[in-house]
């Protein structure tokens, strides 16, 4: 006779007492066996949340029977998570970025630990300069990561963050709302700068962007979780991907001010070509390409020329 398990929906699972470390013993090692990455964890976010109560509450009242109201919910998170690859913070519907808890949906990417790099180094940049205010445009803003963040951080920040998806820019201002940031964050929709006023050329003392840069060819290649789910217009980009890192590239120089900056990600591959578009531009000088934590060619930041 089989054994009842926290996936069945029968009359001995249903009859069966589950406590908080049965639950987390039996989903660790159900999620390693489907390739789940960080099964442990992702089996302690999950349960947490269908539990309505912290991590360390797991384990500290962890012979706590899961009522079956309670058991449900899970099952259901664990089925979304494991066979349907559904990424857990769909499912969780929140996101970390850097010290911010974000909405997310999948009208918008998941930020990515790599953008929490571009934040970083935006942050310094900011920081460094002088004046009262200081114009930010952030392109591609999705769940608002950037946007927010640089606001949360750099008090005399403006920011203003663009998107072509209207139900993205719906996430975005739940979390400035979310994160009382309304006043300093204001949101466009369009496509790269079209939506802007015109008073805002020359203005801008730093563009940011993460932007569609997956080329479409290697949709194949992707995880599920990422190919499945998440939204294609904010993952993808023709020629190669390159097609909206080259709006932005020729378009940011009359956006700038002089001896403002840019700052984008990309994918590796395409390093190369986004620095000789850059440098075909003249608009720009100091470029240089960065790499991310593992050692990938994730960046480039260059600066407005004083003079063009």
């Amino acid at each position: 006779m089989a054994h009842a398990t926290p996936a069945d929906t029968s009359s001995a699972a249903a009859s069966r007492v589950w406590t908080t470390l049965d639950l987390l013993n039996w989903t660790r090692a159900y999620f390693e066996r489907k390739h789940v990455e960080s099964a442990r964890l992702e089996a302690e976010l999950l349960l947490a949340e269908a539990l309505g109560c912290s991590r360390i509450q797991l384990y500290t009242d962890f012979e706590r029977p899961v009522s079956g109201v309670q058991l449900t919910r899970f099952r259901e998170f664990v089925k979304r998570r494991a066979e349907q690859r559904e990424p857990l913070q769909y499912i969780l519907g929140y996101a970390e970025f850097l010290e911010l808890k974000l909405k997310v949906t999948s009208a918008v990417l998941i930020p990515r630990p790599e953008t929490e790099e571009l934040a970083e180094w935006a942050s310094a940049v900011l920081q460094a300069l002088p004046g009262e205010r200081l114009n930010v445009l952030d392109i591609g803003t999705g769940s608002g990561c950037l946007a927010l963040a640089l606001a949360a951080r750099e008090p005399r920040a403006a920011v203003a963050a663009v998107d072509l998806s209207a139900a993205a820019l719906e996430v975005a201002r739940e979390n400035a709302v979310k994160l009382g940031l309304t006043e300093r964050v204001t949101f466009w929709e369009g496509d790269s700068f079209a939506p802007l006023p015109p008073e805002a050329r020359g203005q801008v003392d730093l563009i940011v962007s993460n932007p569609p840069y997956v080329d479409p060819d290697l949709k194949a290649t992707l995880p599920p979780e990422v190919r499945d789910h998440e939204p294609a217009a904010a993952l993808f980009a023709s020629e190669r991907g390159l097609a909206v890192l080259q709006r932005i590239v020729s378009g940011s120089g009359a956006w700038l001010k002089p001896g403002g900056r840019l700052g984008l990600e990309i994918s590796p591959e395409q390093a190369g070509e986004v620095v000789a578009r850059l440098q075909k531009s003249a608009a720009f000088v100091d470029l240089e390409v960065v790499e991310d934590r593992r050692k990938l060619k994730r960046f480039v930041h260059a600066q407005k020329a004083a003079a063009v």
